[in-house]
């Protein structure tokens, strides 16, 4: 209680879980780098987040690290959720925790990460009509 008090004041009608329960998403290449300016341009968050280590929505921490406003962030979670409709294919939605692009300045970089972190999703388009209708662009190569 003292620990949840030092981080989140005493008002305990304030406290929210998000708060402490924070999840950051390091770029793989660069964002472990040791640079600052460097991984702020590459990672991003923290984000508030939910979840916790005995439900569905399982993410997990270190509640043993002795920095307490440490212990609560997220290291491990479900970077993908998938509802498949077997009955119907182009029913079934999904979200992943960042976006389609690894680049960091593109716009879809974290577009879906306010999806994950709420528990929705997007349509999966299946068929080739609900595929090029989607579709933000056609590539075509040719020899």
């Amino acid at each position: 209680m003292a620990e949840l008090e030092q981080l989140l004041g005493k008002n305990t009608s304030r406290w929210a879980w998000g708060d402490l329960h924070t999840v950051t998403f390091h770029n793989q290449t660069l964002g472990v780098s040791g640079i600052g300016p460097i991984e702020a341009i590459f990672n991003r968050g923290p984000y508030p987040t939910s979840g916790g280590s005995s439900i569905v929505n399982a993410t997990g921490w270190d509640a043993s690290k002795t920095d307490a406003s440490k212990a609560y962030q997220v290291l491990g979670l479900p970077s993908m959720r998938m509802i498949v409709d077997l009955s119907n294919l182009s029913a079934s939605q999904s979200v992943i925790t960042t976006g389609e692009s690894g680049h960091a300045f593109h716009s879809n970089n974290t577009d879906q990460t306010d999806l994950w972190r709420m528990i929705q999703y997007h349509p999966m388009p299946w068929d080739s009509q609900q595929v090029q209708g989607a579709a933000e662009a056609h590539l075509v190569l040719s020899p």
